[in-house]
């Protein structure tokens, strides 16, 4: 039974348990990496977005109703609505080139298994459902980032592929909510470079 288990030190899912995040990140981490690629959709604010994913060249493809952006390793490119491609440049006088190339630096972040990544703290399965055919577990917890609590459930196969992350965080009075479900797993991302 012990065969699809990275490593004998991921948490056991069921419903009930409790479970280490960070221990947990780790597991979806190498699982996810190993993947071909997937795609995900993420909504926060009301402001959805697609991506793509290539793990074995670490690129991501992002498209919103704000613009795209294209990080391959450590290179970025990105495009407004009203531009052509172009190198990332944070300092870029036209605010919304900056902005995107901002965002292409934490771009990797939106990869589910790096969200996971940067929590902390004891979770629990809640519960179970089902995702793209297969059982997920649902991991939910309050973790502190940078002072802010954010309420997080994570839907996890059991062999730590997380299919769906949802968040919910207050700043400043103002309550922030993003969602992420995977759309397509493990089928190969063809991302290139814009230019």
């Amino acid at each position: 039974e012990e065969t699809t288990a990275p490593s004998s030190d991921c948490p056991k899912l069921e419903e009930g348990a409790t479970v280490d995040i960070s221990a947990l990140a780790t597991c979806s981490t190498e699982r996810m990496d190993e993947s071909a690629g997937y795609a995900a959709t993420s909504t926060t604010m009301g402001m959805e977005s697609t991506a793509r994913y290539n793990p074995s060249e670490k690129a991501v493809a992002v498209d919103s109703s704000v613009g795209s952006m294209v990080i391959i390793g450590d290179q970025a490119w990105v495009k407004s609505p009203s531009s052509e491609w172009q190198v990332a440049d944070p300092n870029s006088s036209d605010p919304i080139i900056a902005g995107l190339s901002a965002g292409a630096t934490t771009a990797t972040s939106m990869d589910p298994a790096q969200a996971i990544a940067a929590l902390n703290g004891e979770f629990t399965v809640t519960g179970t459902s089902e995702r793209l055919g297969q059982k997920v577990y649902l991991v939910s917890g309050t973790t502190e980032t940078q002072g802010v609590a954010v309420d997080a459930t994570f839907e996890v196969t059991e062999d730590y592929i997380i299919l769906a992350t949802m968040t919910k965080t207050e700043v400043q009075g103002q309550p922030i909510e993003s969602s992420l479900e995977i759309t397509d797993w493990d089928k190969a991302q063809d991302i290139v470079a814009p230019m």
